[in-house]
């Protein structure tokens, strides 16, 4: 099992374009896992048809951490996604976030 934490340098992620950290940690350890591939995205429901966010993820020089740059048309709350591949096997998380 994995805890998938998010970080930013300014409290919170912000609407309009944005860059934050995602990292994948071992539930039991904390210690950061290479998950292989990581890709994110984002929605946010709205009447209609829902509003589409892009989060682009980039692996960095320390496995299981990854920098993230998205952009968020709007503040409120977002339906993320975050899904992996690689060596430890597939896997994903969706959660509600709020984006100032």
């Amino acid at each position: 099992m994995l805890d998938v934490v998010l970080l930013s340098p300014r409290d919170a992620i912000h609407h309009g374009r944005d860059t934050f950290v995602i990292e994948l940690r071992s539930a039991s350890g904390g210690t950061l896992v290479d998950v292989g591939t990581v890709k994110g995205n984002a929605t946010m429901p709205m009447a209609g048809m829902p509003m589409l966010g892009n989060i682009d993820v980039a692996r960095t020089n320390v496995a299981g951490r990854y920098e993230a740059n998205s952009d968020l048309s709007m503040a409120g709350t977002w339906r993320m996604a975050i899904e992996w591949n690689g060596p430890t096997g597939q896997g994903s998380v969706t959660f509600s976030a709020t984006v100032q």
